[in-house]
């Protein structure tokens, strides 16, 4: 008889000690980590509004992208972003971005910088150029596709609906920030 109120008991005391989370996130719910959810999503805003100028103004001035390759052709800084935001906001008609926060870390060597890890759905459309007819008509005539033709990311689905081809990507980044006084700006991982 006394086992469903010590089982009672226990549960409340345990739900009562369970740390709270940022809704919607798995972030613990603190006011800094509130700042940064805040930060990354205006980050997610600027990438569905295609707001090349947002992000580039989000980056940091050592903003540094590792390839992941040794001889490092693939990296690019700030300049390579820039130019690369360009393209992609020129290139890309539509996107839909949403972000999933898992985890909210401060580096162990620096106190200003913050990794943010998150696993994201990206869906867009690519723009065709005038003149390029949609991809179900060019078996008769195949003429070259949009300059993004192909998706420029692996492991991406590819769907066709009426004119528009959409890809949607499924994965886990981190984007790594640092604090600048009271401004938070984007280190990598855009």
């Amino acid at each position: 008889m006394h086992r469903p109120l010590l089982s009672g008991l226990l549960l409340s005391f345990s739900v009562g000690c369970a740390t709270s989370r940022i809704p919607n996130t798995d972030v613990r719910d603190t006011s800094e980590n509130r700042d940064v959810i805040a930060f990354c999503e205006r980050y997610r805003h600027a990438v569905e509004t295609r707001d090349a100028r947002a992000l580039l103004a989000m980056a940091s001035p050592r903003y540094f992208e590792d390839g992941g390759t040794p001889d490092g052709t693939d990296d690019y800084g700030l300049d390579g972003l820039q130019r690369l935001l360009t393209a992609w906001a020129d290139e890309v008609n539509e996107v839909r971005y949403e972000i999933r926060y898992r985890r909210i870390t401060v580096s162990d060597s620096d106190a200003r910088r913050l990794n943010v890890e998150f696993t994201y759905t990206g869906s867009y459309t690519l723009r065709r150029p005038p003149g390029v007819e949609p991809e179900r008509r060019r078996a008769v005539d195949p003429r070259p596709g949009p300059h993004l033709s192909i998706d420029p990311v692996r492991d991406t689905e590819r769907s066709q609906q009426g004119d528009d081809v959409w890809f949607r990507r499924v994965a886990d980044n981190r984007l790594e920030l640092e604090r600048e006084g009271d401004n938070i700006r984007i280190v990598s991982g855009m």
